[in-house]
């Protein structure tokens, strides 16, 4: 379900690592619920509208041994219905520059449904978006966080659409990297998909996607990503 993406970087100090992983572990304890934002080590996530359940964790390595959060969260109706998904993944140091490489993390694919991207020539912001459908049946090749959501899914007996409309960010500076992904159900009635949000204004999706309730909720959907993308980035970095 999450891209692999491999982060070049010297290796961090043990001792660091164990206090900002006993801190990610401390503060993303299954069953959590967050409303608004996440505090990560190095800044702030903001989430979706509504009550957010972490459902998954883990902690990675890159090649250099330096560790990554990666969470999965969960907004669940009363129906027991998996209305949307969050997940992120950040360097819980900040002791190497991820700027120095260049990322292909939101190359348009065939399946991918829109995208932007901007990047700074002298090492600065790196920011992208893209938009895709996807699957939510899990492999056994998902990432430990993702099969943890699953678990959590089945004991509780959440239902979940087939699929999901993923906004996709990738935002680094200097020694600062977030992959941050939202899912959102398209199947729902319209102004249902992302409760509260109106865009400031309506996105026109110039191809076909389902019918055309599907297409509208898709709409806003690449409003609210186009529109929260400078908020997003400045609660991360700033």
């Amino acid at each position: 379900m999450i891209k692999k993406f491999i982060v070049l970087a010297a290796a961090a100090a043990l001792s660091a690592c164990v206090t900002t992983s006993d801190t990610f572990n401390e503060q993303n304890k299954i069953g959590t619920v967050y409303r608004g934002s996440i505090s990560v080590p190095h800044g702030e996530i903001l989430l979706p509208p509504g009550d957010w359940t972490v459902v998954g964790k883990s902690i990675t390595k890159n090649n250099s041994s330096q560790p990554f959060g990666d969470v999965a969260l969960a907004k669940i109706d009363e129906q027991n219905n998996l209305d949307g998904i969050a997940m992120y993944s950040t360097a819980l140091e900040t002791s190497m520059r991820y700027y120095f490489y260049a990322s292909d993390y939101c190359d348009p694919e065939a399946e991918t449904l829109y995208y932007e991207e901007n990047s700074s020539n002298e090492g600065g912001l790196q920011q992208c978006f893209f938009i895709e459908d996807w699957s939510l049946n899990v492999g056994p090749s998902a990432t430990d966080h993702v099969k943890q959501a699953e678990a959590y899914f089945t004991k509780h007996n959440i239902k979940k659409p087939s699929t999901m409309v993923f906004s996709n960010y990738r935002i680094s500076r200097r020694n600062k990297l977030l992959i941050a992904q939202y899912g959102f159900d398209y199947r729902q009635p319209v102004g249902d998909v992302i409760p509260g949000f109106t865009p400031m204004e309506k996105f026109v999706y110039d191809r076909n996607f389902g019918n055309e309730l599907w297409k509208s909720n898709l709409e806003t959907v690449i409003s609210w990503t186009r529109e929260n993308e400078q908020a997003i980035t400045d609660a991360f970095l700033n």
